[in-house]
């Protein structure tokens, strides 16, 4: 498995993460929150996901790929293990959305 792995093409990722930026899901603040709230997230949640991605990438989050930037970034700052997992689980299905 491990040598299949080293010997496969990246480019099954590499086009996921470019569908991700180019698939805009949010327009505007109203559209953002919408598009978290409908995939699970908390109230608390989609407005730190939102903030965080206005603070550290500069723009508010439009495209799945911001939102996915977001989701984990914000799991990487919970302390335990299985509540990061489901903040990442919640990630991996947002980026699945740009396929």
């Amino acid at each position: 498995a491990l040598l299949q792995f080293a010997e496969s093409s990246p480019m099954p990722f590499i086009n996921g993460i470019k569908a991700a930026r180019q698939r805009v899901v949010a327009c505007d603040d109203e559209d953002r929150a919408a598009f978290l709230r409908k995939r699970g997230f908390s109230k608390g949640e989609t407005m730190k996901i939102i903030d965080t991605v206005l603070n550290e990438e500069g723009h508010p989050p439009t495209s799945i790929f911001d939102f996915v930037q977001g989701v984990t970034r914000i799991a990487r700052d919970k302390q335990h293990q299985d509540v990061r997992l489901e903040m990442e689980g919640k990630a991996k299905k947002l980026l699945d959305l740009a396929y």
